[in-house]
């Protein structure tokens, strides 16, 4: 491949292999025109129908939809080769100590290598939780947006300041989407939380927050609240379609119930529970119930293909062994996992309305703000 064959416009890639939903299939072309996919279908018939392209042929390549990266932690890339094997409450040891004694430049190197990082392993958006630094956020937007990647990016409202004005600011930006981020339940209060969330919903952007991540996390928030993380979120009105809570490891099946009932959306991290958490979500069980979920590497490790196989192989582990879920069609878990990574993991972050209209994954433009 040459940077020459891309510079046009629009564009007739003719790959070896194309993955469309059924898997990978031979004798595909797509119409790339500007950042939009116009048209996928039979070479043959593609190249009929535009006689003025010149086909570019990637012999040996296969063109596949990217990885969306549904929880990730862009500021926190210099303390990576620490956290395996931590206590849960890693937050505390390492990621406030880093994130506090970053600065600007820092904070933007951070970002830049994560970023560049999620590129490498096949990710073209990544969902950002919110970053305990103190600098603005525009330097993790300047950090993605030079990597060429699509950010989720969230600002931490904990003292419910500077929501709308975080909001509006990127509202147009081609590539950062704005979010609002509070790390935990009990780090706001619950009219902020559920101001926050409200915010979110009137904007149409993603409102995150982890949930029921570790015992300890359910137990404190027992104590300060007396209820459990998503209980309490549900109790204060702050759950709903535009909620996005990571990790969610713990759930009972009430809780469960709650997500599926709300339309709230989960951020299923495999790693994150092999290297410190005490569970691992129930990913197909919420499947089961209906409940949206994508799959995020919370700044583990930026490969989307291992992360895919991870994702399996928990569930088969944590509860296929169990049941005699490892009995199914050879290819089927895979499958599944596969479409999570890709179209499915763009909904939780709002994608979903538009990855089939030619922007695979893309996420939307929010509407006006309610004032």
């Amino acid at each position: 491949m040459r940077a020459e064959q891309f510079k046009a416009a629009e564009k007739l890639l003719v790959p070896e292999l194309l993955m469309l939903p059924g898997g990978p299939k031979r004798g595909q072309a797509v119409l790339v025109d500007g950042r939009k996919f116009r048209a996928v279908g039979p070479a043959e018939e593609l190249m009929a129908a535009h006689p003025g392209l010149r086909p570019v042929r990637l012999d040996g390549h296969l063109i596949m939809p990217g990885f969306v990266d549904a929880h990730h932690h862009l500021t926190q890339s210099f303390g990576k080769a620490q956290s395996f094997g931590q206590p849960s409450e890693i937050f505390k040891t390492i990621w406030e100590p880093l994130e506090h004694a970053l600065d600007k430049d820092s904070a933007y190197v951070s970002a830049k290598l994560a970023a560049l990082e999620a590129l490498r392993g096949g990710f073209t958006t990544v969902a950002d939780a919110g970053t305990r630094a103190p600098v603005d956020v525009a330097a993790i937007a300047r950090a993605t947006e030079e990597a060429g990647i699509r950010c989720v990016l969230s600002k931490v409202v904990s003292d419910g300041k500077g929501g709308p004005e975080h909001l509006d600011r990127w509202d147009a930006h081609p590539l950062v989407h704005p979010s609002l981020a509070i790390p935990v339940p009990e780090d706001a209060t619950a009219k902020v939380i559920r101001r926050t969330a409200d915010l979110c919903r009137e904007a149409d952007a993603v409102f995150q927050i982890h949930v029921n991540e570790h015992l300890a996390s359910v137990e404190r928030s027992l104590k300060s609240v007396g209820r459990r993380p998503v209980e309490h979120l549900r109790h204060i009105g702050a759950l709903g379609p535009h909620t996005l809570g990571s990790h969610a490891t713990l759930l009972t099946p009430g809780e469960m119930r709650m997500l599926a009932d709300s339309g709230a959306a989960i951020s299923y991290n495999p790693v994150a529970s092999a290297w410190k958490g005490n569970a691992v979500a129930h990913a197909t069980m919420l499947a089961a119930m209906g409940v949206r979920f994508g799959t995020g590497t919370d700044g583990t490790r930026g490969d989307g293909f291992r992360l895919v196989d991870a994702a399996e192989t928990a569930q088969r582990l944590a509860y296929g062994i169990a049941s005699g879920g490892l009995l199914v069609r050879r290819g089927a878990d895979m499958a599944g996992a596969r479409d999570v990574a890709q179209r499915r993991r763009a909904r939780p972050l709002g994608g979903d309305r538009g990855d089939r209209g030619g922007e695979g994954g893309r996420l939307p433009r929010r509407g006006p703000r309610r004032p």
